[in-house]
């Protein structure tokens, strides 16, 4: 459950949370399951948030700090997450369908059963990331940095592969019908 005090925090706008978490370090702010739709976090210092459950379809998260943030069952369907620092972030089972994430870095990043059926990473760092039994369906891959990122029985059907890096990339048991690799 999520906890008021963080919440009202947070409504008082971007400026107002990140001084507040610059001045509150140690906590970790605990944000679960609430219904964020619509709101502007653009530049937002989200790290280590916890915001498992929360409904953040549409969010303006250009340029906020996700790094180590929970995100495990969130909905971003179609938020804007272009330059996000998603470094180490938990998305297991998050939504994501027609998010952009272009240019993300999400090295280490646990995508795991996560739903990112025409998620635009075009250009993101994607290394040793995990998107083991998610779908990525017409997704946008061009120029990303695959590296030793974990494909194993994903869904990478018409997946655009174009000028990706795949060292080491783990493709076994993957779904690559119509799949684009150049």
């Amino acid at each position: 459950m999520a906890n008021s005090e963080h919440l009202a925090q947070l409504l008082q706008g971007v400026e107002v949370w990140n001084r507040w978490r610059k001045e509150n370090d140690l906590i970790t702010p605990d944000l679960v399951g609430l219904d964020l739709h619509g709101m502007n976090f653009d530049q937002a210092d989200l790290h280590d948030v916890e915001l498992s459950g929360a409904n953040l379809s549409g969010d303006d998260l250009t340029e906020a700090n996700l790094n180590h943030a929970h995100l495990n069952s969130a909905n971003l369907t179609g938020a804007q997450m272009a330059g996000n620092n998603l470094m180490d972030a938990e998305l297991r089972g998050a939504t994501l369908i027609g998010a952009n994430l272009n240019q993300v870095d999400l090295t280490h990043a646990d995508l795991r059963g996560a739903n990112l059926i025409g998620v635009d990473f075009s250009n993101a760092n994607l290394s040793y990331a995990d998107f083991r039994s998610a779908n990525l369906s017409y997704a946008k891959l061009k120029s990303a940095n695959l590296k030793g990122a974990d494909f194993r029985d994903a869904d990478l059907s018409y997946v655009d592969f174009t000028d990706a890096q795949l060292l080491g990339t783990n493709l076994n048991s993957a779904k690559t019908i119509g799949a684009k690799f150049k």
